[in-house]
């Protein structure tokens, strides 16, 4: 669980959902859990071994999730290597992304994109968002490059965390040249179609 709390603070940083909020959502659920063990809203939710302690089991890891921040920092990332869960939480627009457009039956290799190259699939993909653009592709380029840094470049290691992981793919081409392509696609589609975020002083 160490290494899922390590990559919950990490996403909290990056604006993702924050730890306070997951802590307080463990505490609803567990009183819900207390009152009506049995509601629908606990329907997707994993119940403790035996069920009667869940209440205590989430009051405990939701105390956990606070008092991660006070560790020290040998607590917190010199004794735990990170999982395929903590590195997962770092790529939450990628594990939608990958799967639905090149993942099995994916949109951007289904029958009728077959011969297409990875720029005519890059450039579908854009063309599918637009005019949504600045609200959807800035994040997956920057997704992009933290995995090109993640995994320095070792194109059996996206592999393995990419497919497998988020069952999801990089059409004919590797993740090594996928993910710069993307990336720069997206910057290149945004400067030619979109105006400047800023505007330029006079």
């Amino acid at each position: 669980m160490a290494s899922t709390v390590r990559g919950l603070y990490y996403a909290d940083k990056g604006a993702g959902r924050s730890v306070h909020e997951i802590s307080a959502q463990l505490l609803r659920a567990a009183e819900i859990f207390r009152v009506d063990p049995g509601a629908d809203a606990l329907k997707h939710i994993p119940a403790a071994v035996p069920p009667e302690q869940t209440p205590n089991v989430y009051r405990d890891i939701s105390a956990y999730i606070l008092d991660w921040g006070s560790f020290s920092l040998e607590g917190k990332y010199g004794q735990v290597q990170m999982t395929s869960h903590e590195i997962a939480l770092r790529f939450p627009r990628f594990s939608q992304f990958l799967p639905i457009y090149f993942g099995q039956d994916g949109v951007a290799i289904d029958d009728d994109m077959q011969f297409a190259s990875i720029e005519e699939s890059i450039s579908m993909i854009i063309e599918e968002v637009h005019p949504l653009c600045m609200w959807n592709l800035p994040g997956l380029a920057a997704e992009s490059y933290e995995a090109l840094a993640l995994f320095q470049n070792d194109e059996d290691a996206m592999d393995r965390f990419f497919s497998q992981v988020f069952s999801g793919g990089s059409g004919a081409a590797d993740f090594v040249d996928f993910f710069p392509l993307l990336a720069q696609s997206i910057i290149d589609h945004l400067a030619t179609a979109h105006p400047p975020v800023w505007p330029k002083r006079d």
